[in-house]
């Protein structure tokens, strides 16, 4: 599963992908278990742009119905629609610019315990 990571380093925030590794079964392919503190379902959800902020918390957030709009300070952005991932860690810093959209959206937040490591699943790019 992909997963699109917010972080900070250095006091800015950047972007970088992960994939959490699956394995498939009869149903189709499956991550292994990942802990979660607890859930909220944002429901008419208004259209709406958001300055720079930081995430509340530590959360995966999947749009069911609509999509986010990420970007950094440094330009670089991605849309996040139904069926992808967005785990927002850059809870200090400089923060991110989000658009939800569109009117009427539907997302739910997974929230995130301290001690969970998202570098476990970098992307090894090495040849």
């Amino acid at each position: 599963m992909h997963l699109v990571w917010i972080r900070t380093e250095g006091g800015k925030t950047v972007i970088e992908d992960l994939e959490v590794p699956s394995t498939r079964e009869i149903r189709g392919y499956e991550t292994p278990v990942i802990p979660i503190t607890g859930v909220i379902f944002r429901t008419a959800q208004p259209e709406v742009s958001m300055d720079f902020h930081n995430a509340p918390r530590r959360q995966i957030v999947l749009p069911l119905q609509g999509e986010v709009e990420i970007e950094t300070g440094d330009g670089d952005s991605r849309i996040i629609g139904a069926g992808m991932a967005l785990l927002a860690d850059d809870v200090d810093g400089q923060g991110h610019k989000s658009k939800f959209s569109p009117n009427d959206a539907v997302t739910l937040f997974l929230l995130l315990p301290d001690e969970l490591d998202p570098t476990q699943w970098r992307v090894d790019t090495e040849v």
